[in-house]
């Protein structure tokens, strides 16, 4: 059981430092024109350029927190996988404080994505689901979305076409967590792609579809009418101070 009265504590808000961030103003002139993956590879292997950016996620309208995730296109270095193996372990205790309040909705090819789909409770069982779905959990990105609502437009099981546009979709603001494997390449690693449907979304409540006309609803988890958060840059509203 967790103790509420450490639940998530400030000194588990900031992401461990990396000792390549001073680097970080070499990649736009490092990379200016370069395409192919390999090139840009031997660039950061050459100018020890790292393959991470520090994002962040809220956790309410007042306080966020921060963790490491993949810069596309890019390798990770030697020094990339110290960091995110050093902060692992407080990413994940964030991530299972998370799971046991609010639950854990595991979603992969054969799983419900409707009413019956049940939340884990348990960040433990989180991981088997990864396994059980072929994956290693090597590297967990992490997305969050806020609330949104708009008519739906999208082709849902057992609604008539004619009827689609009939439905209100709403999605409470939600993390949305996606799990990879790494694959060892010269010098560093990459993520493993393409990877199996496999994911785990912590809700604030359920998603739904409800009818304009007759106040019918129904809850499904497959909606995704919302767009990630801007994870790169702190709204002004927000402050995160060591």
């Amino acid at each position: 059981m967790l103790n509420l009265d450490t639940f998530i504590s400030d000194e588990d808000l900031f992401a461990q430092p990396h000792p390549l961030a001073e680097n970080t103003s070499l990649s736009l002139a490092s990379f200016q024109g370069v395409t192919s993956p390999e090139e840009v590879w031997e660039i950061q292997k050459r100018d020890r350029i790292s393959g991470l950016h520090k994002r962040i996620s809220p956790l309410d309208y007042t306080k966020v927190w921060e963790y490491w995730w993949c810069i596309p296109g890019r390798m990770l270095l030697p020094e990339d996988m110290e960091v995110l193996r050093s902060d692992r372990k407080r990413v994940e205790t964030i991530l299972e404080q998370l799971v046991w309040l609010l639950g854990g909705h595991c979603l992969g090819a054969n799983c419900h994505f409707d009413g019956q789909n049940q939340p884990l409770y348990d960040w433990q069982e989180v991981l088997q689901f990864v396994t059980q779905s072929g994956l290693n959990a090597d590297i967990i990105d992490i997305d969050f979305f806020p609330t949104t609502l708009q008519r739906n437009n999208k082709p849902i099981a057992d609604i008539p076409p004619e009827e689609i546009s009939h439905y209100v979709a709403i999605e409470p603001a939600h993390l949305h967590l996606e799990f990879f494997s790494l694959q060892a390449i010269e010098g560093g690693f990459k993520l493993q792609e393409p990877k199996p449907l496999c994911s785990c979304q912590i809700w604030t409540g359920k998603p739904l579809l409800k009818n304009i006309k007759t106040g019918q609803s129904f809850t499904r988890y497959d909606l995704c009418i919302s767009s990630p958060y801007d994870t790169i840059g702190i709204p002004s509203v927000i402050s995160l101070k060591h």
